[in-house]
């Protein structure tokens, strides 16, 4: 997982490290001795930087892919939970109000307890706890109109619902890349910006520069899939925003006391 400025500092680093070892071969390995031998490095860095270059947007677009559904999951569950509030009008007015107060509890516990955990990489139970008050609170009566229980099975669906989106947000809040992934990505990125710094070039400045670029666009591509594939954690990381909206959404279904 990687913080805003760890981010920063990595990309520095990145860029300073590969700058610096276009200078350290120049002095050891002078340029226009490596001239000839670009012929053999040209065909090389192709093959090389066309392979790393699938790889690395292959990688960027599946950690974007999971970001974005671990956004809408979120939105999903928190739409849930309104509707929940809102079909259980229909049910006796004891029950209708314990759910609604329950509702109102869950979008306090997901915004002030599990958000913050959910950015430090940790599952908390809390929420657990509510959702099984919600399937105690809706235990049928003894006897229903059939518009209570028209009610009912939709509560109950509802409820379903936002449990399943409930546990794949905890899944997603402790997923991670697996570690062979990252040492193709870091591996594959040595490779690339050393290949690039063996070409002989005349102008050495225009040469650093051209490896300034490279280094800084793989640099960023990293950064994004280490933030990407975290996607409650990190410098882009998936805002409350769908639960805040739920919150005021069910003020005004919270029964006055």
């Amino acid at each position: 997982m990687l913080r805003t400025v760890e981010s920063i500092y990595v990309i520095v680093a990145v860029v300073v490290t590969s700058i610096a070892f276009l200078f350290a071969l120049n002095r050891i390995w002078p340029s226009h001795h490596r001239q000839s031998y670009n012929s053999v490095f040209a065909w090389q860095f192709n093959f090389l930087g066309t392979t790393y270059g699938v790889i690395i947007s292959f990688m960027l677009f599946t950690a974007w892919t999971d970001f974005y559904a671990a956004d809408l999951n979120t939105d999903a569950e928190a739409n849930a939970l309104v509707n929940l509030a809102r079909v259980v009008g229909g049910l006796p007015v004891e029950q209708r109000d314990a759910v609604r107060a329950l509702a109102q509890h869950y979008a306090n516990v997901v915004l002030y307890d599990e958000w913050p955990a959910m950015s430090r990489s940790e599952s908390l139970e809390s929420s657990r706890t509510i959702i099984q008050q919600f399937w105690s609170a809706l235990t049928p009566p003894a006897t229903l109109t059939p518009t209570q229980q028209v009610s009912l099975d939709h509560a109950f669906s509802e409820l379903s619902s936002m449990t399943e989106h409930r546990r794949i947000r905890q899944l997603q809040t402790l997923q991670h890349m697996p570690g062979i992934l990252w040492a193709i990505l870091i591996l594959g990125s040595i490779l690339t910006i050393s290949y690039a710094c063996l070409f002989g070039a005349e102008n050495l400045k225009l040469h650093a520069l051209q490896v300034f670029g490279l280094s800084v666009l793989i640099a960023l591509c990293l950064t994004a899939i280490a933030d990407l594939s975290r996607p409650f954690q990190g410098g882009a990381h998936i805002e409350p925003y769908a639960f805040m909206r739920a919150k005021d959404s069910l003020q005004s279904y919270t029964p006055a006391h």
